[in-house]
């Protein structure tokens, strides 16, 4: 991009500063929580509104839960094509008494926006409403066409993203699938993510006795408690090791760029056990970095166990039901569904056949090719923006819905978030960096021409 170009996008995103944040804050003032569905389509139809004001032809499709906002710009059949992704949908702000500010009466402080969904994922994909804005206003068109599909059902687990991908493969046809989520490095060197982990979330139930019992008929009455935690015991050893027979069967090794790249990813292990407030990490299977593992290995959790009494003070009591969750993390090429099997498999064979095993919140893990020719393009563009060399991520330790770009659409998908590391999403007083919003508009204005070129037919 020539400097007299760049010069005139960078003025104009910086002399509609204010404006940009106003109508960020409409869209953040809006609630949109997906586990209860609080103001899914009064913000589903906000988002079209926002997207149309700048051009993009912009429809809300329903789905059986919360709808699609699907936009376009069209430049013709021989222009690339990039599909951006994003959810306007946000986690549940309670506890409620923890937000130094309401958490949908967005507040600036300290160059931090604060409200729920800041920077997961509202600001993130507000950040491609004014790119469109930026380039048209600047240099008159965009330089390639565009899709756009924001999704409401993120943080339940994406459960209609999938099927509407299937059915619209036409619709949603690009050359490679961008978007924005998660955080940049802890050092603030700005990021690319290839790939996310796959999960299966599953619960866990041991029943015992028909109703709660006195706890003095523990001497005779099984305890479903127990019998739980001895089920637990079976799946996972002092040695950090998943012991579910055949789980890392399928687990695709890591090729030797893809290892020299996790190597290059720069790593204060010492200031991370203090941030966790831990002495030491688990070991690996095959090897101890913290970052090697965290994006190349598969790992059980145990999310949370209830049963019996927790509350204040003591009550002497023998539970009749004790349930677990626990989520499953995959690598390529695990398969959610198999994984599961392998679970109630593993279960009959350790002798608890009779624990009842629910699973869901499947995804698939995926990862782009770190050879991709779009990668350099998308490393010069973060450069440029951030003054900074980014970090290039193989892959993270979370899962998300990227497999419905790398599988079923066949398209790169290219992460690249500009959120700090201490966003604190899902949790009160979330932020999102008010240089990293800015930083996110900078970022796809140098982008998107540069893919023009590189993705032309």
């Amino acid at each position: 991009m020539n400097i007299e170009l760049q010069g005139k996008l960078d003025s104009y995103i910086e002399a509609n500063r204010e404006r940009f944040l106003e109508e960020l804050f409409t869209f953040l003032r809006q609630p949109s929580i997906s586990t209860r569905n609080e103001g899914m389509h009064e913000c589903a139809e906000l988002l079209a509104s926002l997207m149309r004001d700048v051009g993009i032809e912009t429809r809300v499709m329903e789905t059986p839960r919360h709808p699609i906002v699907y936009g376009e710009i069209d430049k013709g059949p021989d222009a690339p094509v990039v599909l951006v992704y994003g959810h306007y949908d946000v986690q549940p702000p309670e506890p409620l008494e923890l937000w130094t500010s309401p958490p949908f009466a967005p507040e600036i402080r300290d160059r931090k926006i604060y409200g729920r969904g800041t920077s997961d994922n509202k600001a993130q994909i507000f950040i491609y409403v004014k790119t469109i804005e930026a380039l048209r206003a600047a240099t008159g068109d965009v330089p390639l066409s565009f899709k756009f599909l924001f999704e409401g059902e993120e943080e339940i687990g994406s459960p209609s993203l999938a099927p509407f991908v299937e059915a619209n493969r036409d619709l949603l046809k690009a050359d490679l699938t961008y978007y924005s989520d998660s955080h940049i490095h802890e050092s603030g060197r700005p990021m690319i993510i290839l790939g996310l982990k796959g999960m299966v979330y599953a619960e866990l139930t041991a029943r015992g006795a028909r109703i709660d019992q006195h706890s003095m008929r523990a001497t005779g009455v099984p305890n479903p408690a127990w019998r739980l935690v001895w089920a637990l015991n079976s799946l996972k050893g002092p040695d950090n090791r998943v012991a579910i027979e055949g789980f890392y069967d399928d687990v695709r090794p890591l090729t030797n760029m893809e290892r020299e790249t996790i190597a290059k990813i720069p790593v204060d292990e010492q200031g991370l056990l203090d941030f966790f407030g831990i002495d030491k990490f688990l070991p690996g299977r095959i090897e101890d970095g913290y970052y090697f593992n965290l994006i190349s290995e598969p790992t059980c959790n145990i999310a949370g166990i209830v049963s019996g009494y927790t509350g204040e003070g003591s009550k002497t009591v023998l539970p009749s039901v004790a349930k677990a969750k626990i989520d499953i993390r995959l690598v390529p090429d695990q398969r959610p569904e198999d994984i599961l099997e392998k679970l109630k498999q593993h279960l009959e064979e350790k002798g608890f056949g009779d624990i009842e095993v629910e699973g869901f919140n499947f995804l698939t893990p995926s990862r782009t090719p770190i050879d991709h020719p779009a990668l350099p393009v998308i490393v010069e563009a973060l450069e440029e923006a951030y003054g900074r060399e980014p970090i290039v991520y193989p892959g993270i330790g979370g899962a998300g819905p990227n497999y419905v770009f790398t599988d079923i659409l066949r398209q790169a998908c290219f992460v690249v978030p500009h959120a700090t590391h201490d966003q604190a999403n899902h949790a009160p007083d979330e932020s999102m960096d008010l240089d990293g919003f800015f930083n996110g508009i900078r970022t796809g204005v140098r982008v998107f021409p540069r893919l023009a070129k590189t993705l032309r037919r």
